[in-house]
């Protein structure tokens, strides 16, 4: 969508709004995966640019880069991590869908519903609770005498 908010903005003559475009869009595009993006931004440079606008270009995707192999490498050895939790717990990896993974779980021994009726609850736990009586209790008569 930045590619074609930029090629417009060109189209109109505002080439520093399509470069400011193209440097908001850079933090979103890593060099290694969206190489379209980075050829653009190249060739709009070289077709508009200067020296120091093309240097700048150069800069940002430096960065950028650094910013997504720091990440990448983060996450990779996540990645790696988990691969080798889920190998030692059983050497079953889990599914990747959540509702799955607790449908699973809910049906693992269960043969009916995970939930007490609300009808029967409150009298099975009167039942099995002891009735203690309260010696500091305080008596009061249901009948109100004013």
């Amino acid at each position: 969508m930045c590619l074609r908010f930029a090629a417009l903005e060109r189209k109109l003559g505002e080439i520093d709004r399509a470069r400011a475009i193209y440097a908001h869009a850079s933090q979103f595009c890593d060099p290694r995966v969206n190489p379209r993006f980075w050829n653009e931004w190249n060739t709009f440079e070289i077709e508009t640019g200067s020296e120091d606008t093309f240097r700048e270009m150069l800069r940002i995707k430096r960065s950028v880069q650094a910013q997504f192999n720091t990440e990448a490498s983060y996450l990779s050895a996540q990645a790696i991590t988990a691969r080798e939790g889920a190998h030692k717990a059983d050497d079953i990896t889990p599914p990747a869908d959540a509702m799955a993974a607790a449908d699973k779980q809910a049906h693992n021994g269960a043969s009916g519903p995970a939930f007490v009726a609300a009808a029967g609850s409150k009298s099975r736990v009167e039942a099995k609770a002891p009735q203690s009586k309260n010696d500091e209790e305080i008596q009061i008569s249901d009948d109100e005498d004013m």
